[in-house]
């Protein structure tokens, strides 16, 4: 098995924090390593570093090797994209990548991972790759579904079908849902969190892609080098759209275990550890009357008074002041910085 480690994005949900020079992969949310580091280190268990590749962008390629050297005890490989093209192209570079620079057969397994997700703990996470790998091994397309604990809708749902004996058929990928269908499907268990995370042999995913995404597949008939010349004329698109909600092989695992995909203020907040008061505080942060609120600083000081519900983060100099509930806005809010060119 080779593990794919998509770490190309740059985010900008956790802005200001979440930068263009450095997004959300290579920052350090609840723990002492970034989630990229954590991220390679959570599959140690069940392949070698020489298994595992990183697909990013050549602007990360420094910041990824620091990583690695920070993490790593081997030889991890690095696939540097000449511009980004979301995950379904990143994906089949990554094939190419093993079956021409690693020699991998076409039956394969490749365990697609996120870069920048939180997932504990690691045992019970490893447990269900290795029951992945087994369907994926049988030509599934397998993806994992998250058990949800409230009506999300910041997430995409999967809704599940036959009972395989610990994992489900696949029967129909949800766009984010409103809280009136959020909360219809969390009542009637049959929906889960998609995670973002895939499994399939290097020859399913290239026959999913001739049926559903040839234009894709035209392009990796070609060698490495040429695919990287070319990659610019890849269709900017997703994994999810390209193949997952067509493809008729579909499993999906569900996962029961913690898990964060780090996508909002509101989710850091639900990470870190509280205080009495119920605030998320890290940094240089000094509160009086405060509750239920995040504070996050990484250079000066910031101090709060009488406030409940407040989001605060400062970092380079820029301030983000805004309310709990309401930060899946951000993203729009950087779009407006944006149109008015000033550097993010």
């Amino acid at each position: 098995m080779k593990v794919i480690i998509l770490a190309g994005g740059n985010g900008t949900r956790l802005f200001p924090l979440s930068r263009s020079n450095r997004p959300k992969q290579f920052l350090k949310i609840d723990a002492q390593k970034t989630l990229l580091c954590e991220t390679i280190e959570r599959f140690y268990d069940i392949v070698r570093p020489e298994d595992i590749v990183i697909v990013t962008r050549k602007a990360y390629i420094d910041m990824v090797k620091k990583e690695i050297n920070a993490c790593s005890m081997g030889n991890i490989h690095i696939i540097a994209e000449p511009v980004g093209r979301n995950t379904a192209p990143a994906i089949a570079l990554a094939v190419k990548y093993c079956r021409e620079k690693l020699n991998c057969p076409e039956d394969e397994v490749l365990f697609i991972s996120t870069s920048d997700h939180i997932i504990r703990p690691t045992d019970l996470f490893n447990r269900a790759v290795l029951k992945a790998v087994e369907f994926a091994a049988r030509g599934k397309f397998v993806t994992f579904g998250i058990q949800p604990n409230k009506p999300e809708t910041g997430f995409g749902y999967i809704e599940v079908g036959d009972d395989l004996n610990g994992a489900y058929t696949t029967k129909e990928f949800k766009e984010k849902p409103d809280i009136q269908t959020a909360e219809k499907y969390l009542l009637s268990g049959r929906f889960y969190w998609n995670s973002g995370m895939f499994t399939f042999t290097c020859s399913t995913y290239v026959q999913e892609l001739e049926k559903y995404a040839p234009d894709i597949v035209t392009l990796i008939d070609e060698d490495y080098n040429q695919i990287i010349e070319r990659f610019a004329d890849m269709p900017d698109i997703s994994i999810d759209y390209a193949v997952a909600e067509k493809s008729q092989r579909g499993v999906t695992i569900p996962l029961s275990l913690y898990w964060s995909d780090v996508g909002s203020w509101d989710s850091v907040y639900d990470v870190l550890q509280k205080d009495k008061n119920g605030n998320a505080i890290k940094g240089n942060v000094i509160t009086v009357d405060c509750k239920n609120s995040l504070f996050f600083s990484k250079d000066q000081l910031i101090a709060g008074a009488g406030l409940d519900d407040i989001v605060v983060v400062e970092n380079e100099g820029i301030i983000l002041v805004t309310r709990r509930g309401e930060t899946q806005k951000v993203k729009k809010l950087v779009c407006k910085i944006l149109k008015q060119n000033c550097k993010v």
